[in-house]
């Protein structure tokens, strides 16, 4: 990959559990932004979904971002998330390409 397509800033949240209290006793997890790393961002598709054609609704829009492995080798799909551009993408999967650590492919889904 061309290091000079990783021009979009991104930020990097995790949720984290506090020592913080609620009013039931629990602890109460925040978003914490974990890393901000310049990647790629590709469009990967969108489903439609359709009962009429006057009725036609995107349903699931995917992207892809693209960033050196280094930066932050590990994501979780059920703890991670990604902001870019006031939007949120939820992390459906990771990809370390032939195990090489050079690159960290993210494959998300925009939350709505």
């Amino acid at each position: 990959m061309n290091r000079g397509k990783l021009r979009h800033l991104i930020e990097i949240y995790e949720n984290k559990t506090t020592d913080e209290k609620n009013e039931l006793d629990e602890n109460i997890e925040k978003a914490v932004c974990i890393g901000s790393v310049f990647a790629s961002f590709e469009f990967r598709g969108g489903g439609l979904l359709t009962g009429r054609p006057a009725d036609s609704v995107l349903s699931r829009t995917t992207h892809k971002f693209t960033y050196v492995y280094n930066n932050l080798p590990i994501l979780l799909n059920d703890k991670n998330w990604i902001e870019y551009k006031g939007k949120k993408y939820n992390v459906l999967f990771t990809l370390n390409e032939d195990e090489n650590n050079e690159f960290l492919q993210v494959f998300t889904e925009e939350q709505e």
